[in-house]
């Protein structure tokens, strides 16, 4: 028989009284009795005042669980929420307008709640940007000019083009002025938000970034015998590695682009610092896809595929509904042990981590990173980030936001989730500190990737700039995909794919002039 919950215990496991946590009743009495905690003047009530405190809490509803638990600990003050002892934002009520992404709501349903009751003087009203203005900078800058946010949830595109217009607060005052530990931080990416400021100043901090490794199926190498790679991998070494499981039952190397075969042929020349199109001398756009190093590369991926050491999966079917982080690891190779290694961006380590939570990975896995070729031109690849977190120009309550920014970053509020949102939102956070250590060899490689943020700068302004160079990209990725197709099939040679493909741009080229310029 089950024992009876004590009545607190009972309190906890109920839902939240509204969808944001507080009623404006409770939250006043919260703030009211933070208040009379600390009047500087000593009363017998302050202690009640506290107690009473708890006790509010402890209505607010289940998300309020931990910290009601941590206050439950007589042993230390770090026990206590900030809002109980020493909050730096007491002396003031904040009213703080918080842009968010519409489709995330994480400041909303994640952030608020715990901030809250850390800063019970502090109220958050969260708006969202209609979603079409993410794809207009311009629109995106005039909305911001009227709703006037004091905190922006930025995509890194946004990002830069409202740094470089002086719409965002420098921050580097700041972080000194609050002691900020910017070096926790991943240091190739505060220097590229640096870069986007034009002036060497940051006008933004991260909390997650992106990138591309080299994943590895640890048992596949153990069955047939084969030494794990170690440290920094050079596209020519995981090529002969993957040769060496061809027989084996098993794919030496995934391709993580399930649409197109050129697509791996393509990053593993970049990464090699190989360029389709190149500037010559005079400072002329060019083609350059027709070299010998090339066509290495074309006959080694190529090989791979016909003789089933390199595996291209099918297409995913997500349906009229969707389909289930279940279902999609249950079709996925690399996650039922079929492949040995797999080149893919850093969102896979979060399929992967939300396979093992739906039971469905049979793979023990690590991560490896990848060596850049210092002259690369794709290391945008392996630096980038889903959120930049900025302080509005115009704001006039920039230490509080600065609070707000440094807790999202700082990723304690993660404390409060309970398995299944962790996995929800497994991503790389910008501060390592903040991962999960028992699974370091998930991630580890992430941080370890060499990648040069000034050059990753570069390729972005190719990106988000130049119009005729992203049509070029565009149009050899599907050119290229049909030429490596046909030599799969064996209906073409390498040397005539890449004559053809040679060719096609040398005429896309001339039509084009000198657009392509950076």
């Amino acid at each position: 028989m089950k024992e009876p919950l004590n009545s607190w215990e009972h309190k906890l496991a109920g839902k939240p009284p509204v969808k944001n946590g507080f009623t404006s009743e409770l939250e006043h009495k919260v703030r009211e009795r933070i208040h009379m905690q600390n009047e500087k003047r000593r009363s017998p009530y302050r202690a009640v005042a506290a107690l009473m405190s708890i006790v509010l809490l402890l209505g607010c509803g289940w998300w309020f669980r931990d910290d009601v638990k941590a206050m439950l600990k007589p042993d230390t003050a770090e026990n206590v929420p900030a809002a109980l002892r020493g909050d730096s934002l007491r002396d003031r009520e904040y009213t703080l307008k918080i842009h968010q992404f519409a489709q995330d709501g994480s400041i909303e349903y994640r952030i608020k709640r715990p901030f809250i009751i850390r800063h019970p003087s502090v109220k958050l009203n969260t708006v969202d940007a209609p979603r079409d203005l993410y794809n207009d900078p311009e629109m995106f800058k005039a909305w911001v000019d009227k709703e006037q946010p004091d905190m922006l949830q930025l995509p890194l595109k946004l990002f830069r083009e409202l740094a470089a217009d002086g719409k965002l607060k420098s921050l580097d005052t700041i972080v000194k002025e609050h002691k900020f530990e910017l070096g926790a931080l991943y240091a190739p990416l505060v220097e590229l938000l640096r870069q986007f400021g034009g002036s060497g100043e940051l006008y933004g901090v991260p909390s997650d970034f992106n990138t591309t490794a080299l994943y590895i199926n640890e048992d596949a190498f153990a069955k047939q015998g084969i030494p794990l790679p170690e440290g920094e991998v050079s596209p020519e070494e995981i090529m002969q590695l993957a040769k060496r499981f061809q027989g084996t039952g098993i794919s030496g190397l995934g391709a993580f682009d399930r649409d197109n075969k050129f697509a791996l042929a393509k990053l593993l020349g970049q990464v090699s610092g190989l360029q389709t199109l190149s500037k010559s001398n005079e400072g002329k756009t060019e083609a350059t896809i027709n070299t010998e190093a090339w066509k290495q590369i074309w006959q080694t991926v190529a090989a791979g595929y016909q003789e089933g050491w390199i595996l291209q999966q099918k297409p995913i079917d997500y349906g009229k509904n969707g389909i289930s982080m279940k279902d999609m690891g249950k079709n996925d190779a690399f996650a039922q042990g079929k492949i040995a290694m797999m080149i893919a961006p850093s969102y896979f380590y979060s399929n992967l981590e939300n396979f093992e939570y739906a039971g469905v990975m049979k793979a023990n896995w690590s991560t490896v990173p990848l060596r850049v070729d210092p002259s690369a031109t794709n290391q945008l690849s392996f630096l980038g980030t889903n959120t930049v977190y900025a302080i509005n120009a115009a704001s006039t309550q920039e230490d509080a936001v600065w609070e707000l920014m440094s807790f999202i970053i700082g990723g304690s509020w993660l404390n409060g989730l309970d398995d299944s949102q962790r996995y929800a939102y497994a991503t790389l956070l910008a501060d390592k500190s903040v991962m999960d250590e028992k699974e370091s060899k998930h991630w580890k490689a992430f941080y370890d990737s060499k990648v040069d943020a000034a050059k990753a700068a570069e390729g972005y302004k190719v990106a988000y700039d130049n119009r005729a160079r992203g049509e070029l990209d565009a149009s050899l990725y599907t050119l290229g995909g049909e030429q490596m197709e046909a030599v799969v099939k064996g209906t073409k040679s390498v040397d005539a794919a890449l004559d053809e493909l040679q060719t096609t741009f040398e005429m896309r080229l001339a039509r084009k002039g000198d657009q392509t310029h950076e």
